[in-house]
């Protein structure tokens, strides 16, 4: 890790480990937006790789944050370029050590525990905690296969690193480092926590503090950003900056066309960061129905979630909605020189 220059507990890095996985993940999401990873792996070698990993994809589809959750156990291994020494920690860990770290510390171990050896606690664990998966048979799976998670996980993220992955690479690793002034500067007049709301575009209700701030740009990363913290904050964003496309355009007006949609994007706007259960109260709806609401103005990269214990905020991503503003903006603005 560098650190950065003025700030005793600010890091910047690159991490082979995170562009691996944001790899895989993108390759596993039903989106389906292969651009960035075409100059890699042909069309047939991501097809091959779905087909042979059914079981992990499964799963990663039922996890909220899509597989994104194993980078939680960086925080504590910092194994950010040694893919061996990542995988041979998380694979030394018990299992209820495992998903204690994997659900980001939130669900009491001893519960964890008893849920890996009888299906009524797991029931139990899946009642006050139904956040950690989009259904209980995936979360069963999961808890039933963990190794074969494991093990199908990192043999799809070693099967990936390949030549042409190496050599593209070294080639974005030169757009990454253009980023560290830019980190550095930004800091010259913002402390590392206001800077990382900025990168997010949102309020942290986790504030810390915390020892050491590590910031990681990342190319592969299908997410703008994604935060982890315990003793440590890694800020993890992304580098791929695609304007939005005219079917970008159209699918995102269909989202906030919804009226439930559009009261939602309303009243966060108005009253600041909200749980989803005071969201469905205010609005008169449950809370499933706000959850799917929740997921499509998440898709359209509206909204903002942020787990605090057991309950989640959201918040109105302003970076991504004033970009978005401006695009639309900019379509419709009359040529001045005709």
């Amino acid at each position: 890790m560098k650190n950065i220059a003025g700030k005793s507990n600010c890091y910047f890095i690159h991490s082979i480990v995170i562009e691996l996985i944001s790899i895989l993940i993108d390759i596993f999401d039903e989106k389906k937006d292969y651009n960035k990873i075409f100059d890699i792996y042909t069309e047939d070698y991501i097809d091959n790789l779905q087909g042979e990993y059914r079981f992990l994809r499964e799963i990663i589809k039922s996890l909220p944050f899509h597989g994104y959750e194993i980078l939680e156990f960086l925080l504590i291994n910092k194994g950010f370029n040694d893919i061996n020494a990542f995988k041979n920690y998380i694979f030394s860990l018990e299992d209820e050590e495992f998903f204690y770290i994997f659900y980001g510390k939130y669900i009491d171990k001893d519960l964890i525990k008893s849920a890996l050896k009888d299906d009524e606690s797991l029931n139990k664990l899946y009642s006050d905690h139904n956040y950690i998966s989009t259904n209980y048979l995936a979360l069963k799976s999961l808890f039933v296969n963990k190794d074969l998670f494991l093990k199908e996980f990192f043999t799809a993220i070693e099967s990936l690193y390949t030549e042409g992955f190496i050599k593209e690479y070294e080639r974005i690793k030169v757009e990454i480092y253009k980023e560290l002034p830019k980190i550095e500067n930004s800091l010259l007049n913002l402390e590392p926590l206001e800077l990382s709301q900025k990168i997010m575009g949102k309020t942290f209700r986790n504030r810390g503090l915390y020892r050491d701030y590590i910031f990681i740009p990342s190319y592969f990363i299908n997410v703008k950003a994604i935060r982890f913290f315990g003793e440590d904050q890694i800020l993890i964003y992304s580098l791929y900056h695609r304007d939005f496309t005219k079917k970008d355009v159209i699918d995102i007006l269909k989202t906030i066309s919804d009226e439930t949609r559009f009261e939602i994007i309303e009243l966060l706007s108005k009253e600041g960061p909200m749980m989803g259960k005071d969201l469905a109260s205010r609005l008169n709806l449950s809370t499933p129905t706000i959850s799917h609401h929740m997921d499509k103005l998440k898709e359209a990269g509206f909204i903002n979630e942020e787990r605090v214990k057991n309950s989640k905020y959201y918040s109105i991503n302003y970076n991504s909605m004033d970009k978005f503003i401006n695009n639309l903006s900019s379509r419709f603005k009359k040529n001045k020189d005709c």
